[in-house]
């Protein structure tokens, strides 16, 4: 996965950068696997690196989409990380449940 970690950085860099240089502080967080789909090389350095950019950048963050395959592969991966798989259906499903809980 070490070969995968420039990537990440970088997408975190870029995400997130943009967050800090417009907000300048913590969101909450809705991570939209329709249009950000991990290569599968990619998905375990993203998965591993997921818990630390929500503690560093968001309040709380979601997940959705409609592929049940990409929900079964995520899933393990961010179990295996202490990160709650649930993957809400749309960008509004994943919105009413950040402002519930």
């Amino acid at each position: 996965m070490r070969c995968c970690q420039p990537v990440v950085q970088a997408i975190e860099r870029r995400v997130f950068g943009l967050r800090r240089a417009l907000l300048g502080h913590k969101v909450w967080g809705v991570e939209n696997h329709e249009i950000f789909v991990p290569d599968p090389q990619v998905e375990g350095a993203w998965a591993e690196l997921v818990p630390e950019l929500v503690e560093r950048h968001c309040f709380n963050m979601a997940r959705c989409t409609t592929s049940g395959f990409l929900r079964a592969r995520l899933g393990p991966a961010l179990t295996a990380r202490g990160v709650a798989p649930h993957f809400d259906g749309t960008v509004d499903d994943a919105r009413r449940r950040l402002r519930h809980a």
